[in-house]
């Protein structure tokens, strides 16, 4: 196939990358002059298939899935759809240097899965989420190519079998959000991992694994503590997504992506910015600890003191006492504008009518 130099108005810089139906070229648009990404089919026969693509991407509308900007044909390369160019690794590349941190998979958890459950709640289906189709942005994960996303009435081929779910593999394949469920699920773990969460020597073996085997667990000998614990957390999330039965998995896509991520580090949440993902403070957790132990403790001097004043008033020991309570309380009060409010004392007139 001759690379095209121009796709309708559209004017093509470079091949960006091919799939199973089409190819996906970086182009500018000179009217707006901003880059786009734009894909084609590589069989015509399957005009139909990108025209429902087409109508299942303009429907929906969230910051972690790839927007439609334009649909066009054009005679060296029929039907093609214009996307918004989005710059940053696959999800796929960042696996090949080893796992992704924990803290960041939590990111893109609760942003795939509020993504996802947007499209569903529109009525579509992406039926392919994997590795490749997730791009990590510098804003954060968006989830591209609804290649194979079309409304849930009509039913296509399936997509990429080692991240399907056990119910789209039979002879009667059945999808639904709960099918992408599971394969966010297969995603998410390998993004943990670095490896897949289901393998096999050939289709047939890895369809079986699918069906009826669980992913080795994430952890290791090797696994540092504060890692393992995140994880161990992370595999109760995933084991429940990766339930045979639909029903038994989570509600939602949303669900699944805000208790994973929760389960991961429990700062983070649904709305949060990515850079609050990182503890405030740079005192040492433990530092604080005794800081706060000393406070307390010099408190309970002071009130100790403060009280055996009051109850010596009546033999006139009440001023040593006082001065050597108010000397110490000077000793500790806490650095920078943090006040302690003081007694007050009692008046010379109090003391002599207790006399």
């Amino acid at each position: 196939m001759t690379e095209p130099t121009k796709i309708g108005r559209y004017e093509v810089i470079r091949l960006l990358g091919e799939g199973g139906i089409g190819r996906v070229y970086l182009a500018k648009d000179p009217v707006l002059g901003r880059e786009v990404a734009i894909k084609v089919l590589r069989d015509r026969e399957h005009a139909s298939r990108i025209r429902s693509e087409a109508r299942a991407a303009a429907v929906v509308r969230h910051p972690n899935l790839v927007t439609l900007h334009d649909m066009g044909e054009s005679e060296d390369v029929g039907l093609f759809l214009v996307f918004e160019y989005v710059q940053g690794p696959t999800l796929r590349e960042r696996i090949a240097s080893g796992p992704v941190p924990p803290i960041e998979v939590a990111r893109i958890a609760i942003e795939l899965g509020a993504a996802l459950t947007t499209a569903h709640e529109a009525g579509i289906i992406h039926r392919d989420v994997k590795p490749e189709n997730v791009i990590c942005s510098s804003t954060g994960a968006v989830l591209t190519d609804f290649g194979l996303a079309i409304p849930e009435s009509k039913v296509p081929a399936r997509g990429t079998i080692a991240y399907a779910a056990p119910e789209t593999l039979g002879a009667d394949p059945q999808f639904s959000p709960r099918s992408d469920q599971f394969s966010l699920a297969s995603t998410l773990y390998e993004a943990l991992s670095g490896k897949r969460a289901f393998s096999g020597d050939d289709l047939a073996t890895l369809a079986s694994a699918i069906a009826n085997d669980d992913p080795p667990p994430l952890t290791s000998e090797e696994t540092d503590y504060r890692e393992k614990l995140m994880l161990t957390r992370a595999e109760g999330c995933l084991r429940r997504a990766f339930q045979k039965e639909p029903t038994l998995r989570y509600p939602s896509c949303r669900a699944f992506g805000d208790s994973l991520g929760s389960a991961i580090d429990v700062r983070v949440s649904s709305g949060f910015p990515t850079i609050s993902m990182h503890s405030a403070s740079i005192v040492p957790r433990a530092t604080r600890r005794w800081q706060n132990l000393f406070v307390l403790g010099a408190l309970l001097v002071i009130a100790f003191l403060f009280l055996l004043g009051r109850k010596d008033d009546a033999h006139d020991n009440a001023a040593p006492l006082k001065s050597a309570a108010s000397a110490f309380s000077s000793t500790i009060a806490p650095p920078h504008h943090v006040r302690h409010h003081t007694p007050p004392q009692p008046s010379a007139a109090t003391d002599a009518g207790d006399d």
